[in-house]
């Protein structure tokens, strides 16, 4: 089978954008730089925080509804270490007040011991503990992940047949505070990233006077916009595999800050504010699917524009909106939740189809044929800007 063979004028302007994508020093340097930074920032701050939250004492809510042996037993050792698992004050609750604050979200850390963990127990050597967390807080978590540490050394290691587990459900979005944070960042600077590039592109090129040299080219107008995408692509490919190596070092300096906890502890906060590096495949496909629409919208804003500036201004105000409102929604909860006019526009972002497919995938909760429908949005609005803008770069031939 022979494969359809590039002309010589397509390889020529290929050939061409790539070099000045290659020749732009400080537009390199922007491309890695800037995830680098926000995950290097991040890490340096977070592990900080982290560090910081240990020594915090945290408000505990506690419920026994149990009244055995061994349920009284973990509760009046939980009440006589509260300073050394960092408890501000043990809060005793009923079942019904415990989900009630769940519900309204106004829980910060609480402990139920159910009925029949005696039992268990005894008859099976097997029980569940339930600690409701406020993950969104770091203090709770801590002060959680320390109550779990001891309540399993208190069964298990005081009666080594006895095996408790610890349910350790949250009040907040689906995934681990990690995975919320790579939304957050992804969102944030993947939409903004191209504007250099794509402002550059076009309006550039006229604000210099090159447009004109450029359109009397004897090549299809879609054969110039291709070799820009095409330019474009190789710089989100950049971006992309730095921050891949930003995510990397993220992990590394958070588990490196916990080092010195107890081991469950630094395995807990690990688990917590990472990113699964299984993870880090999924979230490299989402942002180069956030650039390549980001690359389309702004393709079309700088064919409009009179000159780079105006072209990088325009596209920046155009997508600060729907990125900080996509970006803040996939840290905060989950996108699914809101509905009315608000969710039509939120789900009118092409963005917030990427955040969805992290969401979903994250937390288990996705569908092939959702996540396949959340794709094919995302490529159709890019496709679609695309043919805007080389219709738009049409009409700029036909006027020259």
């Amino acid at each position: 089978m022979n494969l359809p063979r590039m002309d010589t004028k397509t390889y020529w302007m290929l050939k061409k954008e790539i070099k000045e994508v290659l020749r732009s020093r400080w537009l390199l340097v922007g491309f890695i730089i800037s995830p680098l930074f926000a995950w290097v920032f991040e890490g340096f701050f977070l592990s900080f925080i982290v560090t910081v939250s240990v020594e915090e004492p945290e408000l505990v809510y506690i419920t026994n509804d149990d009244h055995g042996l061994w349920g009284n037993t973990l509760y009046d050792s939980i009440e006589g270490f509260k300073d050394s698992l960092k408890i501000s004050e043990l809060v005793d609750i009923t079942k019904q007040q415990g989900d009630e604050m769940v519900e309204s979200k106004t829980i910060t850390v609480w402990v139920y011991i159910p009925a029949n963990f005696t039992r268990d127990l005894n008859e099976t050597t097997q029980s569940q503990l339930i600690i409701w967390t406020n993950s969104a807080s770091l203090r709770a978590s801590s002060t959680a992940t320390l109550i779990e540490w001891y309540a399993k050394l208190v069964i298990n290691e005081e009666i080594t047949i006895r095996d408790l587990t610890v349910d350790r459900p949250t009040i907040s979005p689906e995934a681990t505070f990690g995975h919320q944070l790579a939304i957050f960042l992804v969102m944030i600077t993947s939409v903004l990233a191209p504007s250099p590039y794509v402002s550059k592109a076009f309006a550039g090129e006229r604000e210099r006077h090159t447009l004109e040299a450029l359109l009397v080219v004897p090549m299809s107008r879609i054969k110039i916009l291709g070799s820009k995408v095409v330019a474009g692509i190789l710089l989100t490919m950049i971006y992309s595999a730095f921050t891949v190596v930003g995510i990397l070092f993220y992990n590394w300096w958070i588990a490196f800050r916990v080092s010195g906890f107890p081991p469950d502890t630094a395995s807990g906060f690990i688990n917590l504010y990472t990113i699964n590096p299984a993870s880090i495949p999924l979230i490299f496909f989402c942002q180069f699917l956030i650039l390549l629409c980001a690359i389309g919208i702004g393709i079309t804003i700088s064919t409009l524009a009179k000159d780079q500036a105006s072209s990088e201004s325009i596209n920046n105000l155009v997508l600060l909106v729907p990125t900080f409102v996509v970006g803040i929604l996939g840290f905060v909860g989950s996108i699914s939740q809101y509905g009315g006019l608000f969710g039509a526009f939120v789900y009118a972002i092409p963005f917030t189809h990427a955040v969805i497919i992290l969401n979903g995938v994250l937390s288990g909760v996705a569908t092939p044929l959702s996540i396949l429908g959340n794709i094919l949005y995302l490529v159709g609005t890019t496709v679609l800007f695309l043919i805007i803008g080389a219709k738009l770069f049409e009409r700029e031939a036909i006027i020259s």
